[in-house]
């Protein structure tokens, strides 16, 4: 006999397949009459999709599909708070807000390219031709200036190195802001950076300028190993560094020797992240016009579960800490869909994405990190 608090033989299976028929049912449900939610984020439908676009007839049936996708679900013009805990990071227009569980909401003013520094006590962001690191209460411990334009800073699993983007240069600075010197005098290529810290250790994957993929020693200035890739527009490391997913043209994940352990089945999947634990991968796939999230794992990445679809783009997803949790951008919307991992919880969603961040009726705010409670 199956003790209560153990899963019975093929539970999990059974729940991922029901929790599949259940998302997938989502969209084209039809709304029962039900009590006011009693999650913070109350009442306004997903209308947030511009008056202009909704004139037109192609305008008003995406109007349609995003009421059907949404509707019955807790919706707000305000964000309240975060179903998880932890703080975000937003980069808009006016510069870098941080976000609290509670809802509060900080705009330092000017900052570009936000990103956490280890357990959050800290932040990076690009000024012009500035790298600061900062507190996120605005806070400033020091500055390094560059002679061109820097961008994209990245900490390393406990903070000692930030790499960062100079111009065409990918260089490395310690977290306290000395030792600033170049890895790569040419970190771009012909396309969009990528690179990133493997978890505990300061070797750093990028993209090089002749399309290869390069892993580094960064301490001992070693490259440990290369392979040509193409069209790499996102490298992400799981959280116990034994996998990096290389996102863009043909999406595969890769051991930290470099070898090829799964191609994704769906070819190019962005955006794309690993749950902050395990090797899960939530992916947005796009076709005809439609956006769907989805977690894939199990060998070869074959098994997927569908969290959520609606038309138009999906512009970031991240996890909360926690897991529990899958934040996504629905740009096309002006919305922030959080998403529950498992079942349970019901959708929940902020309308007005731009207004609430000051980004215009565009929505140009970008996710830039969900971390630490």
């Amino acid at each position: 006999m199956t003790p209560w608090d153990e899963a019975a033989p093929g539970e999990h299976e059974a729940e991922d397949r029901g929790w599949r028929v259940v998302r997938a049912a989502f969209v084209t449900r039809e709304p029962a009459p039900r009590k006011r939610s009693r999650w913070p984020f109350v009442a306004a439908a997903a209308a947030a999709v511009v008056a202009a676009a909704a004139l037109s007839p192609p305008g008003h049936a995406v109007l349609g599909s995003i009421r059907d996708a949404v509707r019955g679900e807790a919706t707000t013009d305000t964000l309240t708070s975060l179903p998880a805990p932890g703080r975000l990071l937003v980069a808009a227009q006016a510069g870098t807000w941080v976000v609290q569980q509670d809802g509060s909401k900080r705009l330092l003013s000017g900052y570009a390219d936000p990103a956490w520094s280890p357990q959050g006590l800290y932040l990076a962001a690009a000024r012009g031709n500035t790298l600061v690191a900062m507190e996120p209460n605005g806070r400033v411990h020091w500055t390094l200036a560059r002679s061109g334009p820097v961008g994209l800073p990245a900490w390393s699993y406990e903070g000692f190195r930030i790499a960062y983007l100079a111009g065409q240069a990918l260089r490395i600075v310690n977290g306290d802001g000395t030792g600033d010197h170049v890895l790569a005098p040419n970190g771009v290529g012909a396309g969009l950076p990528a690179f990133a810290w493997r978890p505990g250790t300061h070797q750093l994957a990028y993209r090089n300028a002749k399309d290869e993929l390069v892993l580094v020693d960064v301490d001992r200035n070693r490259i440990l190993w290369r392979r040509p890739t193409a069209g790499v527009e996102q490298l992400r490391w799981s959280a116990d560094g034994r996998r990096l997913l290389v996102s863009g043209g043909r999406s595969v994940v890769l051991d930290p020797a470099g070898r090829t352990l799964a191609a994704l089945p769906d070819g190019r999947q962005l955006p794309a992240a690993f749950a902050p634990r395990g090797h899960e991968i939530a992916v947005v796939t796009s076709t005809q016009g439609r956006s769907t999230v989805v977690v894939r794992s199990g060998p070869g990445y074959r098994s997927e579960r569908a969290l959520f679809s609606g038309p138009g783009t999906f512009g970031g997803i991240a996890w909360s800490p926690d897991g529990r949790w899958l934040l996504v951008d629905w740009r096309t919307a002006d919305q922030w869909v959080f998403i529950p991992t498992r079942r349970g919880r019901r959708v929940v969603t902020a309308a007005h994405v731009g207004r609430i961040f000051d980004s215009g009726p565009e929505h140009y705010a970008t996710l830039a990190g969900w971390c630490c409670p």
